[in-house]
């Protein structure tokens, strides 16, 4: 009996260790936080004794319904028990890792996902290594363990594009709506081939073990691209900027000497660029020069009554960016900012901006590339005028005030 309560929690907690393991050593340039893994990988095993139950209710009303039956079996699997096990792991990185500082970059919502579904599955291996043979995690450990951590990985990226979508419930609940979907399909499809593979054929059980390592390796792709994308991975990059030499008209790179006289290059006045053709204007002008675009064009229609930043793309269709709704709004590349701007020129922290007497200050963060308000680069908080053009390295931005 007593080796029964050791071995037992030890058989069910060891693949799921391992595999986090697996996860949270695929994140080589930010190691993620062990406190908040931790905190993430209890509260997932917590998610499991609300699923259970929220489990069993489900069953006993599609019984109630319909009987018992192979078609109740799979109305449950796919209606009840994928949804409701990934809602619950959702919530557990929702209402927690989420919201911490430590998430911060694409790759920790693959991470902080898989240590919730493991700890969902360190507990499930518990019920069931208790009620069955412990050989059993010779099964769960290659396949469910895993599986639920792979299945996780849809919302988990959801919630990392979440945070670099605006601050709106509007744009970001779809978002992560549409991550839960996926995975909550894939946990019933797994499941189901799991019953079939019981009392139809075992060639189901193959498919099963193929169409799990082909996800692994879907997973694995992704982790590998945000890894390498990582926002930690290197420094902002410096913009080169490039001007015509006062001596012999020879375009080179400003501060450097000439490639045809030697003489250095003089630093171009801050520029504007047009929204529509996107060709270089003085900082200074009004129309472009080229296509006549306006270039400090007014927003197409009424985006939202509180002040907010717009993008502006190169055909010259606006689009919400940033809901200015706090007190303070900190800009940058990395998902804890509460501004997230997926550019190159973009520092990690870049600038902020304050609300101070129904104005808004913006002030540069010592970013690499600089803050500007209408192409002139900002060396102190300066207020923003309703209409201006804001640009954070070379992404550019149209501050509306509020028109309520």
């Amino acid at each position: 009996m007593l080796t029964s309560y050791v071995l037992i929690p030890l058989l069910s907690l060891a693949p799921c260790v391992l595999w986090l393991w697996y996860f949270y050593s695929r994140s080589i340039y930010k190691r993620p936080s062990l406190r908040v893994i931790t905190i993430t990988f209890l509260l997932g095993s917590v998610a499991t004794l609300i699923a259970i139950p929220l489990n069993l209710l489900g069953q006993a009303f599609f019984l109630s319904l319909f009987g018992p039956g192979v078609w109740t079996r799979v109305g449950v699997i796919f209606l009840v028990v994928g949804p409701v096990e990934e809602l619950c792991k959702l919530l557990a990185v929702a209402l927690y890792a989420y919201r911490r500082r430590e998430f911060d970059e694409p790759l920790d919502g693959v991470v902080y996902s898989a240590s919730a579904a493991l700890g969902f599955a360190a507990i499930e291996n518990v019920i069931y290594l208790s009620q069955s043979n412990p050989l059993l995690v010779l099964l769960r450990g290659p396949l469910s363990n895993p599986g639920h951590a792979l299945f996780s990985s849809f919302w988990g990226l959801s919630l990392s594009r979440s945070k670099s979508a605006p601050n709106l419930v509007s744009q970001r609940f779809p978002i992560i709506l549409r991550g839960w979907v996926i995975a909550s399909l894939l946990h019933s499809v797994f499941d189901a081939l799991l019953l079939a593979s019981e009392r139809i054929s075992i060639i189901l059980f193959y498919v099963v073990i193929a169409a799990l390592l082909a996800l692994f390796f879907w997973v694995r792709k992704q982790i590998r691209f945000h890894r390498d994308t990582s926002p930690h991975r290197e420094g902002t990059m410096l913009l080169q900027i490039t001007n015509l030499c006062e001596n012999c008209g020879t375009k080179g790179i400003a501060g450097e000497p000439c490639v045809k006289c030697q003489r250095a290059v003089p630093a171009p006045p801050e520029s504007s660029v047009c929204p529509v053709c996107a060709s270089i204007n003085r900082g200074d002008a009004n129309f472009c020069l080229r296509c006549g675009a306006n270039l400090k064009l007014t927003a197409a229609e009424n985006l939202d009554r509180r002040p907010h930043l717009i993008a502006v793309a190169t055909t010259g269709e606006e689009s919400l960016a940033c809901i200015l709704n706090r007190g303070e709004i900190l800009i940058g590349r990395t998902l804890n900012n509460d501004f997230v701007i997926e550019h190159p020129s973009v520092s990690k922290r870049h600038a902020q901006i304050n609300t101070s007497n129904g104005s808004h200050i913006v002030k540069d963060l010592g970013s690499s590339n600089g803050t500007f308000i209408n192409g002139q680069r900002i060396t102190a908080a300066t207020k923003l005028e309703d209409g201006c053009e804001v640009r954070f390295g070379r992404a550019r931005y149209v501050y509306r005030q509020n028109r309520s």
